[in-house]
């Protein structure tokens, strides 16, 4: 049984707590806790400590727990007590906190929005697939704002001029035949050694996904029985998911992964609306460009994806493909169970040059 609750406002230079008793009563305030190390150091097992989402959250949980004490990280989009409140200030946030602590422990009268904190494995991944799908973000701006400049001298490229443009060996000899003023030249020169830099870049940040991902092989290798499916694909849903048996549904999975519309009924009225993008977006974002290979993945998926399109359009299709897509890979990791229209050729050629890349990585690690 905990003896002392605190509720903790993070900031960047200092936190605001405060302290309850087993009774409910709050006993101590700390309006501006500048050495916070030091407070979380006095903690121990008696103490359980619930603080908001920040971007610190999952270090400080950590530290925490190091010593003994409960932490819990609570999302304060989902707590109305704060995120509603008439008047917010620190030590009114950090009073509720406290508070709703003590009642959830205790009275057990609520249930509080708690959010999931994954292992170090997970986050590694997270943070290198938010730096990649940055990557990509700037990559599609480099290579918009060079076909604007192209536009402006009156020159629209064919997919076979772009794909030379923009590759490394062929990029600058794409120049000589054509008549561009030297501001125009200069500015694509600029921009294609940047966006080469970050050709670079991704490559490396790829490999350091793939080490990160080290102990998650088993269902990589699983996954990627789907076609369609990279080991950088299941790496990144992985990543996005945790720990799969948190899902007690597909559709909770899907609500999650930001690929079921949001539904407002009223009056026997029901309306469907947009997907939630307030949700993860990372499996979203990486696998909306593969869905023409999974819809060729089997009968059944070519099928409901033909159907749907006829039905809703394009679109919403294939957000309905990335809906079945997902259900299927959670069943998977659930049994433990291939894809029941896996190309054993196909897939025995991915798993063959993961485990290459894999082994490359390990003979550099040693060598280093």
């Amino acid at each position: 049984m905990y003896k002392r609750f605190h509720g903790v406002d993070l900031h960047k230079r200092y936190a605001t707590v405060s302290i309850r008793n087993g009774d409910g009563k709050e006993v101590h305030r700390i309006a501006k806790c500048i050495d916070f190390k030091d407070y979380v150091s006095k903690l121990n097992f008696n103490d359980i400590v619930i603080i908001k989402t920040v971007s610190n959250a999952f270090y400080w949980s950590d530290e925490i727990e190091k010593n003994g004490a409960t932490c819990l990280i609570v999302d304060s989009h989902k707590f109305k007590v704060i995120s509603e409140s008439w008047t917010k200030t620190d030590k009114k946030d950090a009073a509720s906190l406290s508070l709703a602590l003590w009642v959830s422990t205790i009275g057990k009268e609520f249930v509080l929005p708690t959010i999931y904190k994954p292992d170090s494995v997970i986050r590694e991944l997270r943070r290198f697939f938010s730096q990649y799908l940055l990557i990509n973000k700037q990559i599609r701006q480099y290579k918009n704002i060079m076909q604007a400049h192209l536009l402006e001298n009156g020159i629209v490229l064919t997919d076979a001029k772009r794909e030379q443009l923009f590759n490394p060996k062929k990029g600058l000899h794409f120049f000589e035949t054509m008549d561009l003023n030297q501001s125009t030249r200069l500015c694509l020169i600029m921009n294609l050694y940047l966006l080469w830099n970050l050709f670079d870049q991704k490559e490396i940040l790829k490999r350091e996904i793939y080490k990160a991902g080290v102990s998650l092989k088993d269902s990589v290798k699983l996954l990627i029985t789907i076609k369609g499916v990279s080991p950088l694909l299941a790496l990144a849903f992985l990543a996005d998911v945790g720990d799969i048996a948190r899902f007690k549904s597909a559709r909770k999975l899907n609500a999650y992964l930001g690929v079921v519309p949001k539904v407002k009924s009223s009056g026997g009225v029901t309306q469907m609306g947009h997907i939630n993008r307030n949700s993860r977006n990372l499996s979203r974002s990486l696998f909306t460009q593969g869905v023409i290979h999974f819809v060729d993945a089997s009968p059944l998926l070519n099928e409901f994806y033909e159907s749907t399109k006829l039905r809703r359009g394009a679109g919403r299709s294939r957000i309905a493909v990335l809906r079945r897509m997902f259900s299927i890979m959670r069943r998977m990791l659930l049994s433990q169970e291939e894809f029941r229209w896996t190309d054993k050729i196909k897939h025995r050629n991915k798993v063959y040059e993961y485990e290459l890349e894999l082994n490359r990585l390990e003979h550099l690690a040693h060598a280093s």
